[in-house]
């Protein structure tokens, strides 16, 4: 059994308990999410990096950044040091809203929140501009009417937040 595993039976014993205590899941889904893909992710000594404040100046944490889901195209500017704003590392689609995702299942078993992880669990890159802008309208929630059928990237979409792969 691998750490991400690990965490992943943490989230199964978090889920089932009732626990409504989301800095938990934040903890848990961070630490899967980082065990599961490893390298830039995880510290010299093998522990997850949580990119608190992201300075893209280091090698290590610009390969994390670049290997994010979403980077705006302000904070790839950053990243390629065209810029000089704060990055900010956001969950796209806010841990609360993940919470009520994994707690709608029925099945609340290893590979179903492992699915569930894989498909809406996605980090962003943005600026310190961009989060406050995000804040001010989606503060941990998604736009109203969204569903799991719809983007994971949606708030970003909502207030023209661009990806610079698109």
């Amino acid at each position: 059994m691998n750490l991400s595993d690990t965490y992943l039976d943490h989230l199964v014993i978090y889920i089932k308990s009732g626990d409504e205590d989301k800095s938990k899941l934040r903890g848990f889904a961070d630490s899967w999410f980082a065990y599961n893909q490893g390298g830039p992710f995880l510290n010299r000594n093998g522990k997850p990096v949580w990119f608190n404040r992201p300075d893209p100046k280091k090698n290590r944490v610009r390969d994390a950044l670049l290997s994010m889901h979403f980077i705006s195209k302000n904070a790839m500017e950053t990243i390629q040091g065209k810029r000089n704003d704060r990055l900010i590392k956001e969950h796209s689609i806010p841990i609360a809203e993940i919470f009520n995702i994994l707690h709608s299942h029925a099945d609340h078993s290893r590979d179903q929140i492992r699915d569930s992880l894989e498909k809406f669990y996605r980090l962003g890159v943005l600026t310190k501009e961009e989060d406050l802008r995000l804040n001010k309208i989606f503060k941990s929630k998604m736009p109203p009417g969204w569903t799991t059928k719809d983007g994971v990237f949606a708030r970003y979409d909502a207030i023209g937040i661009k990806n610079f792969r698109t």
